[in-house]
Parts: C-alpha cells; sequence; structure tokens
C-alpha cells in the first residue's frame, strides 16, 4: 500500500471519523502516516476547511480544480481519488475525461474554464502569476472569497501529490488513466517574467489580542507573517493552518525544527520562491544559524557545513520537491540508510509538501517579503563562510549596488544589465573549473538562474561580484562532483601530495611580458592551467585569477585554511614548473 507500515489507531481516532464522514472511507494516503497520528490530524484538518464543503466555490468547482492540478502533476494517485470524488458528485466519465484533454470544449461554463485556467497556472507555473491572472478571474465574477479559495484548494492539492508520492501509496480506487491534455505553453523557466507586487486580494484586519492564530504566531515567530494576514477572509482555514504548525512544524520528537527549516529552505529555493526563502532564512538566524550559511544551504546544500545524513536528507526533499516523477522506493531506502527512522522520514516528506502548499499560497496570493534586507545578522564570529573578509569587503563600495537593488524591486532590464556586466567572469570561472567549453557554457547559465533565484535574499554583505563567483564555484564544483571517476576535490592532502617536488623551477627573465604578448601568454598560461589535475587547477582560479580571499577560498572548497594554503602552493609550484621551459627556452632564443 505504501512504503511505510500501519498501525492500528483504535477506533476513537477522530480524524478517522471525519475522513469517513466526508468520503466514506479512510484513504491510504492516511493510512500510510498511521506512525505519526499529529500529522494526519493536521491534514484533515486542512482538508475539512478548504475542500469538503460547499462555500464561496462549490464542492465540484474545488474537485474539478484538484483534478486537473493533479493530473498537470502527472500524479495517479490524486487523480483517480479526484476522479471517483466527481463521480460521485454526478459528473460524467465522458466529461471528466474531456475536462482533462481540454476543459475549453468540456461543456464547462466560461468561468468555470477560466477558473481551471487560473489554477494550472498556480499549480504549475506559479513564479509566472501576476495581479493580471487575479484580475482575468475578477472580470468573470469571482470575487475575492471565491479567488482565495481557488488559490487554497491549488496548494491543497498540490499538498497531496507530494505527500502521496513521498509516501508511495497506491491508488484507493482501479487507478485511473490520466487523458493527455491540451495545456497552453508554459514560460521558458530560465526567464522569469513575474509580475505586479501583490497582495493580489483583499483581506480584514484580525488582532492578535482577539484572534488566538495570530497569538500563537506572533508568539512563535516574533510577528504574524503576511501570508496569515492576507487570508483574514477565511479565519477557519488560518485556524487550521496554525494546527498545522503547531502539529507538523513545532515537534521536535522526530526531525528537529531546524531540519524541517531547512526542507522548508532548499524547496522554496527549488520553487524559485524568494518571499519563503527570505522567511526561513529569518526563521534559521532565530535558531542560531548564521544568515552566510542559510544562504549557503539554500543556493548549494552540498557546500553547507551539514552533516552526510543532513544533506541527503536534503537531497531527498530536493528531489521530492523538483523532480516527483523520478522518485521513488531507493530514495527511501538512501535516507534509511543514513540513520532515519520511518517516523522521521514520514515527517520529511510532510515536511517537504506543506513547504509546496505554502510555496503556493504565496504566490497565489502575492505577498511581499515580511523582512527587510539587512547588512548583518546575527553575532559575529557565527558565520560558517568567512566573516571577516566579507564583511570588510560589504563596506566597501560596491558598482552593482544600483543595479541589484532595481532588480529586488522587479526591474528585470536591470538584471539583464548584470548578466552582460558579470558573463565574461563567470564564464572564465567555470572554464578554468570544468575545462569544458560546453559545461561551462551550461553551468554559467545555471549560475545566472540561481542568482535570479535567490537575489531577493541577497543581503549585500559581500560585493555581488563576489556573491555570483562564489555561485559560479558552487555550481562549477557540484558538477565536477557529479563526473564519474572524478578525482576527490574534498580529501585533505595525502602523503601522495607532499612528495611532489618542483623539478624544473628555473629562473624567468625578470620581465616575462617582455617575451610574449598578451594573447600569446594567456594562451599559454591557460592551456597549462587546463593540464593540471582538477583539484590544484580549480584553487588557482578561485585564489589567482578570480582573486576570492583565502578564507573564501577554502570555504568554496570545503576545506580548512592550513589545507587550502598547502594545496595552493603546490598548485601554483606545478603551473610554475609546467611554464618556465617555455619562458627559458624563448629567452634563450632570443639572446637572453
Amino acid at each position: 500500500m505504501s512504503y511505510f507500515g500501519e498501525v492500528d489507531l483504535g477506533p476513537s481516532f477522530r480524524p478517522f471519523d471525519a475522513l469517513h464522514e466526508s468520503l466514506g472511507f479512510v484513504p491510504n494516503l492516511f493510512r500510510a502516516q498511521t506512525l505519526l497520528p499529529r500529522v494526519i490530524e493536521a491534514e484533515t484538518g486542512l482538508a475539512a476547511a478548504m475542500l469538503w464543503k460547499d462555500q464561496a466555490l462549490s464542492r465540484s468547482q474545488k474537485e474539478l480544480i484538484a483534478l486537473v492540478v493533479a493530473a498537470a502533476s502527472g500524479n495517479t494517485y490524486c487523480f483517480t481519488q479526484q476522479h471517483q470524488t466527481l463521480r460521485s458528485l454526478g459528473l460524467p466519465d465522458h466529461q471528466l475525461d474531456q475536462i482533462v484533454r481540454d476543459r475549453h470544449q468540456a461543456g464547462l461554463s466560461r468561468p468555470d474554464a477560466v477558473l481551471l485556467d487560473f489554477a494550472l497556472k498556480l499549480a504549475i507555473s506559479a513564479p509566472w502569476l501576476s495581479r493580471e491572472d487575479v484580475t482575468v478571474l475578477r472580470d468573470h465574477g469571482f470575487a475575492n472569497e471565491s479567488i482565495l479559495e481557488a488559490i487554497l484548494v491549488t496548494g491543497l492539492t498540490n499538498f497531496f501529490c507530494t505527500l502521496s508520492t513521498g509516501l508511495g501509496t497506491s491508488p484507493d480506487f482501479a487507478p485511473r488513466a490520466i487523458a493527455a491534455s491540451q495545456q497552453a505553453t508554459l514560460p521558458d523557466k530560465r526567464i522569469y517574467v513575474g509580475g505586479t507586487a501583490g497582495p493580489y486580494l483583499d483581506a480584514v484586519e484580525l488582532s492578535p489580542e482577539s484572534f488566538p492564530p495570530f497569538a500563537f504566531f506572533r508568539e512563535r515567530f516574533g510577528l504574524v507573517p503576511k501570508i496569515f494576514r492576507a487570508q483574514t477572509l477565511r479565519p477557519d482555514v488560518i485556524e487550521a493552518e496554525a494546527d498545522v504548525v503547531r502539529k507538523m512544524l513545532m515537534p521536535e520528537d522526530m526531525l528537529s525544527h531546524v531540519q524541517k527549516e531547512c526542507i522548508f529552505l532548499v524547496g522554496s529555493a527549488a520553487n524559485l520562491n524568494t518571499y519563503c526563502v527570505a522567511a526561513h532564512c529569518e526563521m534559521l538566524r532565530a535558531m542560531g544559524i548564521s544568515m552566510e550559511e542559510s544562504d549557503q544551504i539554500a543556493i548549494d546544500h552540498h557546500q553547507a557545513d551539514l552533516s552526510d545524513a543532513n544533506k541527503c536528507l536534503l537531497d531527498f526533499a530536493l528531489k521530492l520537491t523538483a523532480r516527483p516523477s523520478e522518485f521513488g522506493r531507493e530514495d527511501i531506502e538512501l535516507v534509511r540508510h543514513h540513520g532515519f527512522s520511518d517516523e522521521q522520514i514520514i515527517e520529511a516528506v510532510a515536511a517537504t509538501a506543506l513547504n509546496g502548499f505554502f510555496n503556493t499560497l504565496q504566490m497565489g496570493l502575492g505577498i511581499t517579503p515580511d523582512f527587510e534586507t539587512r547588512h548583518v545578522f546575527g553575532p559575529k564570529g557565527a558565520h560558517l563562510s568567512p566573516t571577516a573578509d566579507r564583511l570588510a569587503e560589504g563596506a566597501q563600495v560596491d558598482p552593482d549596488a544600483e543595479l541589484v537593488a532595481r532588480v529586488q524591486d522587479g526591474d528585470l532590464d536591470a538584471f539583464e544589465n548584470l548578466v552582460a556586466r558579470h558573463s565574461r567572469r563567470v564564464y572564465r570561472t567555470l572554464m578554468g573549473i570544468l575545462g569544458n567549453i560546453e559545461e561551462a557554457q551550461d553551468a554559467m547559465q545555471d549560475t545566472f538562474l540561481k542568482a535570479f533565484q535567490h537575489i531577493g535574499a541577497f543581503q549585500r554583505r559581500s560585493k555581488f561580484a563576489t556573491w555570483l563567483v562564489t555561485i559560479a564555484n558552487n555550481t562549477g564544483l557540484q558538477r565536477l562532483r557529479e563526473r564519474r571517476h572524478f578525482e576527490s576535490l574534498d580529501e585533505i592532502p595525502s602523503e601522495a601530495d607532499e612528495e611532489f617536488r618542483p623539478r624544473q623551477v628555473r629562473a624567468w627573465t625578470e620581465d616575462p611580458e617582455e617575451l610574449f604578448s598578451q594573447a600569446e601568454r594567456r594562451d599559454l598560461v591557460e592551456r597549462e592551467l587546463m593540464k593540471l589535475p582538477a583539484k590544484y587547477r580549480v584553487v588557482l582560479v578561485l585564489r589567482d585569477i578570480e582573486q576570492l580571499s583565502g578564507a573564501e577560498t577554502a570555504a568554496a572548497l570545503s576545506l580548512g585554511m592550513p589545507a587550502m594554503k598547502a594545496r595552493l602552493l603546490r598548485a601554483r609550484l606545478m603551473l610554475r614548473e609546467a611554464l618556465a621551459p617555455h619562458f627559458a627556452s624563448q629567452a634563450k632564443r632570443m639572446g637572453r
């Protein structure tokens, strides 16, 4: 039935009673989580508040949203469940299949077809949703309450799709094949086009003094996040969400709160959600994690100071978020191999799904960040990244500061200017690391995409150029680590390293520039640099060519300072030895 065993929760387990009352049975999705009853309680509360009753939208409208979102996600479990539910509500099979194939030719009213268009865009292309999409719904007669429900149901369906994939649940009914759909062409995800800043919906004012969920949020987080303030048209939903936070995020009997916040952080980064990235970085800062470390987890958690087990856990959450079609039992076994219990894995799946739910809500509501950017977070010396160098550099004038500020305010042309200004440096860095033109070009695209995804959370504690090169370094290093048969970049210098002795280091002429033209000399150095073993080539590129500080270079390579300095010395000697014969022979031919 699933990847996990089921235990008997007894006849008095109230969530199962609620499921029987609303659906007529207890779905496998919930039975698969009986090792963690508090999670089932929170999930059924969400579903009861959002899905099972006629409210601003009818039950049929909400179930249709869930049907097309599940179909677009390719999730057989949720699609089969929604198909069966809609049949029980009186919709025939042929119409349901037609709705999936082409909702505009399925006999729906024009407003209902537009409602499904909105839900699909939010479900599978949320970063590209804008105020204009909400305006289209209003033009077709949908009020704020109806639009809020559409956003909530879309987020809930994404939640259940992620949950069923991570738990490996089999359908409760004969699996229903998903008809091929005719969806609108989605935007190229390498180009973020965004929309007008929100919030998109009106809300009413609720006070923490009179509304207990807001008092809870203020106590736990120090404020009431805007994502909850934007939903005050539905206080019952906010109460259910507060219960979810209380029962799924706060307990530390399985995963720690820090581990769950890290899951939220990497998932939000993968979903291009800068609001949630900033929020979870702030949550981690309040728990003692430096902003530099949080930034690194968001950009590339493999380069962060995490245990192998926690890196594996975040790999698990990231794959479930970004590549659910590739997720399978082997991913469960891998985290088990790293010491996580079934209860902890179920909680990791639930946390990943919950993050997707809140990401969908934020993008659908158009909420702007709660936290202003600051130059320094946390106590000095608490950072894993090289604070002394970065904080000192942050005090310098950054020539990119104005462009960065414009990008953070939504100016896409400004980001294009940043790309044009720094593309050569990024490419040179990646070429030095990877030694392959096509790979360097691909990695350069990845670098600028990551930079754009995270620029909203860029705190300007370093120059933008340094921050960008660090992303390029991490991108290139990760690609190296993914190559088969690749010599490790992570090992501490071994005895074999110590045995290296330069054999042909000889006196160069005092002015090598007079012997070679700039182009010839550059080409020669590049050729010999590319011949060095990768771990030595990388340290030279970072330290001598890109001129990162020693601490930044050590952090990028996950080395201590002594190990980095030892490797850099050997690399310089190797390159000097390789170049010496060229300069000496040229000098001899020229009579020097």
